[in-house]
């Protein structure tokens, strides 16, 4: 049997705000996929990869309710530099949750942390 890793789902109360957070913080361009009035999430699909952000009560039967204090997903996105990361956070007036030397932590809209480093 061969694996291949697919992709990350993701939940939200809110996916349009938590869709338009990765779209400024992490720089992805995140695409809203489906028909209106039916069922509709927000994709990006790279590499063979894909993020995806769910409405959380459409996915009821596997994430209702979302847990906001919830550290089960990690997200780790690699950048290129630190300071011009942190300019860009100024930049959209959000506070880094944590930082180090080599990451940056912030809190997306539904609670998860989400790491930005240059590791």
């Amino acid at each position: 049997m061969h694996t291949v890793f697919r992709g990350i789902f993701l939940t939200s109360a809110n996916p349009a705000e938590t869709a338009a957070f990765y779209r400024h913080v992490a720089g992805l361009p995140l695409e809203q996929v489906g028909t209106p009035n039916s069922y509709i999430y927000w994709r990006l699909d790279r590499d063979g990869v894909q993020l995806a952000i769910h409405d959380a009560a459409a996915f009821a039967a596997y994430s209702q309710p979302p847990l906001a204090g919830s550290n089960l997903t990690h997200l780790y996105f690699q950048i290129d530099d630190r300071e011009t990361f942190l300019a860009r956070l100024k930049e959209l007036a959000i506070e880094p949750f944590a930082t180090d030397d080599v990451v940056i932590t912030v809190t997306d809209p539904d609670g998860r942390k989400v790491m930005f480093g240059t590791a």
